[in-house]
């Protein structure tokens, strides 16, 4: 687990980073929404096109595919029903909903699959169904007015408005297609997208330092969304695996694994976007990591082969 121990110290040091720059004044609280704007209509589609387009899509999909799907699905179906229940928004419900079940598959999830389970391909599954299909829909409705009835044709719009989406689409295209894109043009990218995660963690460093307390306002939905990442999301994932897909020990440990990683960043840098549950995020992003860990820590002790 020393790769995990790094990659979470790894997290802390950028956070805690940013948290001192708004400490000291050198970002003030507008400096959250430039960098959370930064990291959405530029760092992410282009982290998107170089890691999708460099990415072999016909290996992905497959029985770990099919468990994070179903891993996703489990948790929206009790987190979306909850929050209609609760009164809660369209947008807000998105945002709860993508913290319940957004993985940090990138940061924390590719040296875990790397160095605990010994074969990094376990994170490809869950970041190529986020990357490709979660986020995009996401980001779809939320940058849908509020009250726009969800058609066909408004969906289409909506997704064509949003970089993400159409960053997916030019990624899975250039897979697919097995283009080599010119060096002049590959290396910008690959260069703007390496700034998402650095951006991303300095904007959430700033807002824990200009935001209200962790836990303020929403505490019992934290809880609530936390319990679904790291509870709920692994046992649906581990149920699938062993009992229904019949994976061996090693397959079945890996893909639990990556269903108890804790909430992604970028579901704090996308509610900064649109302005809808900034705090929830936050706090969900800020619990979930810390309480990953022994959580992570127990699985392995008791799954990996």
């Amino acid at each position: 687990m020393t790769a995990a121990l790094e990659g979470f110290a790894v997290i802390g040091v950028l956070i805690a980073v940013g948290y001192v720059l708004a400490a000291t004044r050198v970002l003030d609280a507008a400096s959250q929404v430039v960098l959370s704007r930064l990291v959405y209509f530029v760092a992410t589609p282009a982290l998107l096109i170089d890691v999708l387009g460099s990415t072999d899509l016909g290996t992905v999909f497959g029985p770990w595919f099919v468990v994070a799907v179903v891993g996703v699905a489990a948790v929206l179906v009790v987190y979306l029903p909850w929050a209609r229940w609760r009164g809660r928004t369209r947008e807000h419900a998105v945002v709860g909903g993508l913290s319940a079940s957004y993985a940090n598959a990138g940061y924390l999830g590719l040296p875990i699959a790397g160095y605990v389970l010994g074969d990094a391909a376990f994170a490809l599954p869950t970041m190529v169904l986020q990357l490709t299909i979660y986020a995009p829909l996401a980001l779809t409705f939320l940058s849908m007015e509020s009250g726009v009835r969800a058609t066909p044709w408004s969906f289409v719009r909506a997704g064509l408005r949003n970089p993400v989406s159409v960053a997916a689409v030019i990624g899975v295209l250039l897979s697919v297609v097995h283009a080599d894109l010119p060096r002049v043009v590959a290396e910008p990218i690959s260069l703007l997208g390496a700034m998402a995660i650095p951006a991303a963690l300095l904007a959430y460093g700033v807002a824990l330092r200009h935001g209200p307390a962790i836990g303020r306002g929403n505490g019992r939905e934290v809880a609530f969304v936390a319990a679904l990442k790291l509870a709920w999301q692994p046992l649906v994932a581990y149920l699938v695996a062993h009992f229904a897909l019949g994976l061996d020990a090693h397959e079945t440990a890996g893909v639990t694994l990556m269903a108890a990683l804790p909430t992604a960043q970028n579901v704090f840098v996308y509610a900064s976007r649109f302005g809808r549950g900034q705090v929830l995020a936050r706090d969900c992003v800020a619990v979930t990591t810390l309480a990953s860990l022994p959580v992570l820590l127990v699985l392995t002790a008791l799954l990996v082969p």
